[in-house]
């Protein structure tokens, strides 16, 4: 990995207007306005008190930067740690978890003439939960993730789906020839999709699996398959994703790089707040300064010339309502 060649600027935007905040949460942009929706938080007593998580079915929108955010809507059920995915037509939550389980939901939300509307798009094949997602020409690419909740299984699979020919639903693609893998990141730039670190699972004791974290770096094609690309210079799970994109680098944003180990969640001194540039024409990775808040399990969407990171773990069970954007 290279030095520093420059440090990214970032910007706090308004608050997400919950005490709490959410960790996997679905974002994009539709309309000009940014929208946040579901993911799950703790509100009743923290985690290591013996708190239960809440899934949240709550929409947020933020019409514009010097506005506040209204709640104009809630989805159809409480959803979160799925892929979100810009298109068009608007945003695409697709698949995730609830206190049920994994899910195979789909909808679209689009924004409209101040108005929020959520469509039922064709489900996922399989549940999923801890997956990612890009979108390239049209097509959504959602790769990975667990069939069950748990963090028992990993899926090297990817499926697609032409936002502009639904009808054929969700086909199956090539699958990753690395491992299997959930809470990792992807982006897509030029004619490529990147599949990028996450987690991994390995035998544990008693017949458990344990988390593996991953480094590896994957380039998807139509016409090439796959390709691997140089390592991470450290693991990097959870950060937000889609990884913003601008002028041929991929960007991490913080994230869990698995440094910080033996906390008790309260006591836990939060995650790491450095960030990566994947150079794609050099196949380089370079640091690019901190991130002023630290955070895991996140979206992120482009909007307004901003890269946003919105809300996410501060550390083991305690969110953040943050809300931050990156000038690239």
């Amino acid at each position: 990995m290279s030095g520093l060649p420059f440090e990214i600027k970032w910007s706090r935007l308004p608050d997400l207007p919950d005490a709490e905040g959410f960790a996997g949460s679905y974002a994009g942009v539709h309309g000009g306005a940014l929208l946040v929706a579901g993911g799950a938080n703790f509100p009743e007593k923290p985690m290591w008190e013996g708190g239960a998580k809440r899934w949240t079915d709550r929409v947020f929108v933020l019409p514009g930067p010097e506005e506040g955010w209204r709640e104009p809507a809630r989805l159809p059920k409480p959803m979160g740690y799925g892929a979100s995915a810009c298109l068009p037509q608007g945003v695409l939550l697709v698949g995730g978890s609830n206190a049920g389980g994994a899910l195979n939901d789909v909808c679209l939300l689009s924004w409209k003439d101040g108005a929020l509307s959520c469509t039922e798009w064709p489900s996922l094949p399989v549940a999923l939960t801890g997956h990612a997602a890009a979108v390239l020409d049209g097509v959504v690419y959602v790769m990975g993730g667990s069939l069950e909740t748990g963090e028992q299984d990993a899926e090297a699979r990817m499926w697609k789906l032409d936002a502009a020919r639904l009808c054929r639903g969700w086909q199956e693609c090539e699958p990753l020839p690395g491992r299997g893998r959930f809470l990792h990141q992807m982006a897509a730039a030029g004619d490529a999709v990147y599949v990028l670190g996450g987690i991994g699972v390995a035998p544990g004791g008693e017949g458990r699996m344990v988390r593996d974290m991953l480094r590896d770096a994957w380039s998807y094609t139509i016409d090439r398959g796959w390709r691997r690309l140089a390592d991470l210079p450290y693991s990097v799970a959870a950060a937000p994703t889609p990884a913003p994109v601008r002028d041929g680098r991929v960007y991490l944003f913080g994230g869990d790089d698995a440094s910080v180990k033996g906390f008790a969640p309260q006591n836990h001194p939060g995650f790491h707040s450095q960030s990566l540039c994947y150079t794609i024409a050099a196949d380089e990775w370079t640091a690019c300064g901190s991130v002023p808040a630290a955070r895991a399990v996140l979206p992120c969407a482009f909007w307004n010339g901003l890269a946003v990171i919105v809300n996410g773990e501060q550390r083991p069970g305690k969110r953040s309502n943050q809300v931050w954007g990156a000038h690239l």
